[in-house]
């Protein structure tokens, strides 16, 4: 793999691992393959419905594929099989078709044995309850909804993905900021320690000034330990948000924490009314809403009687010699129709009327989520600029601290080696230097996660608009802390 430091931008490769290989991502991934498949399982109510049945109707009965017997047939002792299919057709009825056969076994007085044929056709309408398929199209609304909210759910994961490798990116360049600043700090604890012996060889300081340079010495190697240990934790958390070994070609070049925050913009004041549409997080949870919306007209429409209008017809196509009575033939066919209103409807809807309560109070729950979440990423997003503007502030104070530490050190320095000052003062101007050097380091950090926070309270928008650019960093002395 070729080196991410020579890349254009180290974050966006960094970005584009997290989403290769988060196990987190992966698992969001399935949602709304999930999603997709529950909403594919509704079609199934379109799907043909067969039936088959065989069987012995004893006495005064005839086995028919529809509730209504042909008129004109006997009724008597039958066996019979027979099939039907049964489809619902939009805008909203069922079609059916259906054949039997049966054989007379112990017919009535004047009747013989034999068998006889019935075809039949059916168009059941609901009228009220379902009307239209109202049911079957809320489900297919819910499922609709749900499969929206586990895209939204995907987004919001990667968005939170790419926040956390923003932050462990950072965390991990202050840390190597931070290293830097150490070994610049061994490197003049090192050198005041051999000037001092050097002054103490030629008599010009008391030799008691070796002591508190060995100590500063020392120190600054402990620091380093502890940096480098920091530097190990910043990689292995990186790591864990990538979903896999950080490379080994990061960067360890210490300039790069201030190059970052060189190109930041934010918008020169807060956004009075925000809107979050591209936050994740509010479009799953204004999914969710849709969807128990849906449940809930669908609830209320089962609460409705359920009317329906049946037309049904069966025909019997007998031969003319199949069946006699008292020796003569019956008609050649016989048929019947029929147009029949079923109205039916519970006692209590104790059950249906619960469900409705059910989903109405998740209704106002969802709404309720959904006013936190806003006034939560409003809360964020007017955190993050505040972090960000306030780390500029700093930041023009800390440049200043900076180059009065540095200036502070040469002076001081300078009267060591004329024997004018001791080497604790020295150590002093050294470790204040340190300070602030330590302390731009934070606040530049400060100011990306700022940067960081805003953009993703805001959902990563990229149209941000009337853009400010970061406050100055100082002159770029960062590689030689």
């Amino acid at each position: 793999m070729a080196s991410l430091a020579s890349r254009a931008d180290e974050l966006d490769d960094l970005i584009s691992l997290a989403f290769s290989n988060s196990p987190t991502l992966h698992a969001a991934n399935q949602g709304p393959r999930q999603a997709e498949a529950a909403r594919d399982a509704t079609d199934e109510f379109l799907d043909p419905h067969t039936t088959a049945a065989a069987g012995h109707v004893s006495g005064n009965g005839a086995a028919t594929p529809f509730i209504a017997a042909p008129a004109g047939l006997p009724a008597a002792d039958t066996y019979g099989v027979g099939a039907g299919v049964e489809v619902p057709i939009r805008p909203g009825f069922y079609a059916g078709a259906g054949v039997s056969e049966q054989y007379l076994v112990n017919p009535p007085n004047g009747f013989n044995s034999g068998y006889s044929t019935l075809v039949g056709a059916q168009i059941r309408i609901p009228l009220m309850q379902d009307r239209g398929f109202s049911l079957w199209r809320q489900r297919q609304a819910r499922q609709r909804e749900l499969l929206e909210a586990a895209d939204a759910h995907l987004l919001e994961t990667r968005q939170a993905v790419r926040h956390a490798v923003e932050l462990a990116y950072f965390t991990y360049l202050v840390e190597i900021a931070n290293a830097a600043t150490s070994w610049s700090a061994i490197e003049r604890s090192q050198k005041l320690l051999d000037e001092a012996e050097e002054l103490v060889r030629l008599q010009v300081v008391p030799e008691y000034q070796l002591a508190p340079a060995r100590l500063e010495l020392a120190l600054r190697r402990e620091e380093i330990c502890a940096v480098n240990q920091a530097i190990d934790t910043a990689r292995l958390r990186l790591s864990q948000v990538l979903g896999m070994p950080a490379p080994s070609q990061l960067t360890t070049n210490s300039d790069t924490l201030i190059t970052r925050a060189t190109s930041l913009q934010l918008p020169k004041e807060p956004i009075s009314d925000p809107i979050f549409a591209a936050r994740g997080a509010l479009c799953e949870i204004e999914a969710l809403a849709a969807a128990a919306s849906a449940e809930t007209r669908s609830l209320d429409d089962q609460l409705r009687p359920d009317l329906g209008l049946s037309l049904r017809g069966v025909w019997a196509p007998e031969d003319s010699s199949s069946q006699t009575i008292n020796g003569e033939p019956t008609s050649s066919d016989q048929s019947s129709v029929a147009a029949v209103l079923v109205w039916t409807r519970p006692w209590s809807q104790t059950g249906a009327r619960a469900r409705l309560r059910e989903s109405r109070a998740r209704e106002s729950q969802l709404a309720e989520v959904r006013n936190e979440l806003l006034n939560k990423l409003a809360a964020d997003l007017a955190t993050a600029y505040r972090e960000f503007t306030g780390a500029g502030e700093r930041l023009k104070q800390i440049n200043i601290a900076v180059e009065q530490a540095r200036q502070t050190l040469e002076a001081e320095a300078e009267r060591f080696r004329l024997g004018e000052g001791r080497s604790r003062n020295v150590l002093d101007a050294q470790n204040d230097l340190n300070k602030a050097y330590r302390a731009r380091n934070a606040i530049v950090a400060a100011l990306l996660t700022g940067h960081s926070n805003f953009r993703y309270a805001s959902g990563y928008q990229d149209n941000i608009s009337r853009t400010a650019p970061t406050p100055p960093l100082g002159d770029n002395d960062h590689g030689h802390q």
